[in-house]
């Protein structure tokens, strides 16, 4: 009996299962965009130069993993030069979350897993970034810096009295006092910077007058109690 058109119909393959988290910040170039799948020049040369690199560290009886602790201790000294985590993960070649986790690794002797020694290797090697050019595009939580710019309300110092310093209006400084999200590192670093050196000076001997510092005092006040 001849086939019917249903089993003479030439049959399609499935297609295949996307392996990349929807959520992923791997990009084009690193060797784990290979790993998912990508198929691209660049990506297929990073994950066979990665691959070059495990075997030759297996051959020299080095472990392919390694604890965190020295690239997350390097990733911190990063950050506090000025380079947020997308510029670490962009320098080094990794996604920005494996950058992050690294950031939030605990303190030698709590539990932490390893990352791959290639993954260390790529942090430890970048060079610690001059003062003068931070090179921080980044943004960052504003969490420290508002909690900092209220410290300095509740001294005394007025918003545009910092703004003058920060280099930045004072509208700016009163949005990340308040409810501004995010900023750009650089300005978070500076933010640190100028509240430990005018946390501990009264704003009226630089200049700001008492009736100014005295409304600043009591408005910071009122919002520390919610009125």
């Amino acid at each position: 009996m001849p086939p019917s058109p249903e089993q003479s119909a030439p049959t399609t393959a499935a297609p295949a299962v996307q392996r990349r988290p929807q959520r992923s910040t791997v990009r084009h170039g690193q060797a784990s965009c290979a790993d998912y799948g990508c198929t691209r020049p660049e990506c297929r040369q990073a994950a066979l130069r990665a691959r070059r690199q495990r075997n030759q560290d297996r051959r020299r009886g080095l472990p392919a993993r390694v604890p965190p602790y020295a690239a997350a201790r390097w990733a911190v000294r990063l950050r506090e030069q000025g380079m947020s985590a997308q510029d670490i993960a962009d320098r080094a070649g990794l996604s920005v979350t494996l950058v992050r986790r690294l950031l939030r690794a605990p303190e030698l002797g709590q539990a932490a897993r390893d990352i791959a020694r290639t993954t260390a290797d790529a942090i430890l090697g970048i060079p610690v970034p001059s003062r003068r050019e931070p090179n921080a595009p980044g943004l960052t939580g504003s969490a420290e810096a508002s909690r900092l710019l209220a410290d300095l309300a509740r001294a005394g110092w007025p918003a545009a009295a910092l703004a003058l310093r920060l280099r930045v209006n004072a509208r700016t400084v009163a949005e990340v006092r308040e409810k501004r999200p995010r900023l750009h590192l650089d300005l978070a670093l500076r933010i640190r910077r100028l509240h430990r050196e005018l946390i501990g000076i009264d704003p009226v001997s630089q200049g700001i007058r008492p009736a100014d510092a005295a409304r600043v005092r009591a408005a910071a006040a009122r919002h520390a109690a919610g009125v």
